[in-house]
């Protein structure tokens, strides 16, 4: 977890009437949160306190990081501890003045990843699918090439896979829920 002052050319948003800060996201991505903001002009000794919550009420300091000098930087965090359902963000600026200026509240909905598994691999004729939610599954070669697609419930099916030429393949499988992707290699004999 750090800082990454980058784009220095962020202008502010006048949306955020309530908020020192020009602009303050947080997205999923491979079951993490990576929050993003821009600052207002900091001092040397200013930090950023940021928090988290599951309920918008009860913060916990996630992390704490030291501040550059300049103006807008564009700041960056990743959270790799991420409960499903909805989490809450908001960082505080503080210093040696006592001052502080708080964020506005964002949030995201994490929900959780599809449990998948797949046996066995290699796989001569059938292939079985364990999973905790309905899937859209396709094997696809290494050109890209869609080969075989199916949905399938949550729990086992089996699928037979007997026609499928001999070679390495990559098996996804796309949450129906969530749109979620799994990628896995999976290798076809005879």
């Amino acid at each position: 977890m750090g800082q990454s002052p980058v784009d220095h050319s962020i202008t502010a948003s006048s949306a955020e009437v309530n908020s020192a800060f020009s602009f303050f996201t947080v997205t999923s991505q491979d079951g993490h949160a990576i929050l993003r903001w821009a600052a207002p002009p900091v001092k040397s000794e200013d930090f950023f306190i940021v928090e988290k919550s599951s309920d918008a009420m009860h913060f916990e300091m996630l992390s704490a990081i030291d501040a550059s000098v300049g103006m807008d930087s564009v700041y960056s965090l990743v959270d790799n501890s991420v409960e499903s359902g909805m989490v809450f963000y908001r960082i505080r600026i503080t210093g040696k003045d006592g001052k502080e200026l708080c964020s506005k509240t964002v949030y995201m909905n994490s929900i959780p990843v599809a449990d998948f598994r797949f046996y066995p691999n290699p796989v001569d004729k059938l292939l079985i699918i364990r999973s905790s939610h309905a899937l859209n599954i396709q094997i696809v070669d290494m050109s890209g090439i869609v080969w075989f697609g199916q949905e399938v419930n949550a729990g086992m099916q089996i699928v037979n896979v007997s026609a499928l030429q001999k070679g390495n393949y990559i098996l996804k499988a796309t949450d129906k829920a969530t749109n979620s992707v799994i990628s896995e290699q999976l290798v076809k004999n005879n």
